[in-house]
């Protein structure tokens, strides 16, 4: 990618974070009926995101798993596929971490780590994979397969944490016992984590194999086109399969950063499908347009906006849900500049 093709990105996603903005501002005004709470809302959502060290930790903090979980939509997006299915992933790689973390007892902290990590990308990649084998071989549509297997991880990593693996101490909380080993921190006043260099990685790494590597540039064609990468020889059926595998293990990897971080769990927890940080990790890939790179401007978006969501709340009494509105809009005009295009030409 050029320096012209970056500056036009950026601005792409600029003009599209405006627009959701402004829209917005309106769903506030109107649901506040006040003209000036757009303001007020927005004073408190940038002060409780980027206002103070401590709201930028917040911001970092939400932002590491979603760096994960967006980069590996971004590889099954790169092969052609939607990996609806982050959320599931992200759950059973939390799941495998925790689990991991608790029963190595006498092995070293590092090695615990190590462990953890790499199970919960095992973990991760094995949910993953389910839906691309059913498309490959049986032709059922990742996504749905994907959408289900999410309510499957769901309730499976429900059942466990809730009776063989819950700790016997939590008393009325459904949750594992606490990881033996937790990732360091870079900040002994913060709660920001190695998970952050992990996850910065991860995206360079990804960014760097797709645009430089074998496997990167057959993944490439085959979302460019199948039919084409087939007719040049290129085994279409076997990329994509590795490609949802390397999106679950990444999305798996982002459930880790959460369980073995000090904040937010330490812990896996029965509620802990609807953290969202696979959901919104589909949001992140979309706005970053199918650049890897793109992955971290737009991670860090919308950690901000989670952050700042808390503080505009408390401060403005604007409902963080509102947040979520904004999301949306941003995502709706992101894919206006795919959709209407097309439709011009048709």
């Amino acid at each position: 990618m050029n320096f012209r093709n970056l500056l036009a990105g950026i601005s792409r996603a600029a003009i599209a974070l405006l627009v959701a903005l402004l829209l917005g501002g309106i769903v506030i005004a109107v649901a506040q009926r006040d003209a000036t709470a757009p303001i007020k809302a927005y004073s408190a959502l940038l002060a409780g995101a980027v206002g103070s060290p401590q709201a930028w930790a917040n911001t970092l903090s939400r932002t590491m798993p979603l760096l994960l979980t967006g980069i590996g939509v971004s590889v099954a997006l790169a092969a052609g596929l939607f990996n609806i299915g982050a959320e599931g992933q992200l759950a059973v790689g939390g799941l495998a971490a925790a689990t991991v973390g608790f029963a190595a007892k006498g092995v070293p902290a590092p090695l615990v780590l190590i462990l953890a990590l790499t199970a919960s990308a095992v973990g991760g990649a094995v949910w993953a994979f389910l839906p691309a084998y059913l498309k490959e071989k049986r032709g059922a549509h990742e996504v749905i397969t994907a959408i289900l297997l999410n309510y499957v991880a769901q309730n499976v990593t429900r059942y466990l944490v809730a009776n063989p693996l819950k700790d016997p101490t939590s008393g009325g909380n459904q949750r594992t016992p606490e990881v033996l080993a937790t990732l360091p921190r870079l900040s002994s006043q913060y709660d920001v984590h190695a998970g952050l260099i992990i996850a910065v990685l991860a995206v360079v790494l990804v960014a760097v194999l797709l645009a430089r590597s074998v496997w990167g540039y057959e993944t490439r064609m085959v979302g460019a086109g199948s039919g084409a990468a087939e007719a040049a020889g290129i085994p279409v059926s076997t990329v994509r399969i590795r490609a949802m595998l390397a999106s679950g293990a990444l999305c798996g990897l982002g459930g880790a950063v959460l369980v073995l971080g000090v904040v937010p769990f330490k812990s896996f927890p029965a509620d802990f499908y609807g953290a969202g940080y696979g959901f919104d990790g589909l949001a992140v890939a979309l706005l970053a347009g199918g650049s890897p790179f793109g992955v971290l401007p737009s991670a860090l978006l919308f950690g901000a906006l989670g952050a700042g969501a808390e503080q505009m709340d408390f401060d403005a009494g604007v409902p963080k849900q509102i947040v979520a509105v904004v999301q949306g809009i941003l995502i709706v005009a992101v894919a206006a500049r795919f959709v209407l295009p097309r439709w011009r030409k048709k």
